[in-house]
């Protein structure tokens, strides 16, 4: 496989399980489970780790005929702007957490909460959705640091 990444190798059962990726996705419901919602692993790592041998729509198509979902505090540790879910564990994510210490830095010089979203927003700093800043996201960010750093 020259010129292609490396699959995922360091999950422990995984040559128990690909004598099953032959099949479908769908086929092999109680696998898919395992590796989306116990291990955490993306779609994307998924399609890795088969090889391609499930390419992404497909498994995007299983897991909504199957309704595999995530647990919803996954789903909200991952909107969390600092964080990323990586293969089910919270990683600090650098370039946001600079983007944090800015705002707190702002923040303890007195900007107003709008003020600091709109030097973002000139900065073309994007926000954790990729779109603009907002005052009520500045200040949902401060209010948790602070919880943060009184806990």
């Amino acid at each position: 496989m020259v010129g292609q990444p490396k699959p995922l190798t360091n999950v422990s059962y995984v040559s128990v399980f690909t004598i099953h990726f032959l099949n479908a996705p769908a086929e092999n419901y109680g696998i898919l489970r395992k590796l989306y919602i116990d291990l955490g692993l993306s779609m994307r790592d998924i399609a890795e780790l088969t090889e391609s041998a499930w390419p992404k729509t497909s498994i995007l198509e299983a897991v909504k005929q199957c309704q595999i979902n995530k647990p919803k505090s996954l789903e909200s540790l991952r909107q969390k702007y600092g964080v990323r879910l990586v293969r089910g564990k919270l990683v600090s994510h650098e370039k946001e957490q600079s983007v944090i210490k800015l705002i707190l830095k702002l923040s303890g010089e007195g900007w107003w909460q709008r003020q600091i979203a709109k030097h973002l927003n000139d900065k073309n700093i994007k926000s954790k959705t990729g779109g603009r800043w907002d005052k009520s996201v500045v200040t949902a960010i401060i209010k948790r640091e602070s919880r943060e750093e009184q806990a």
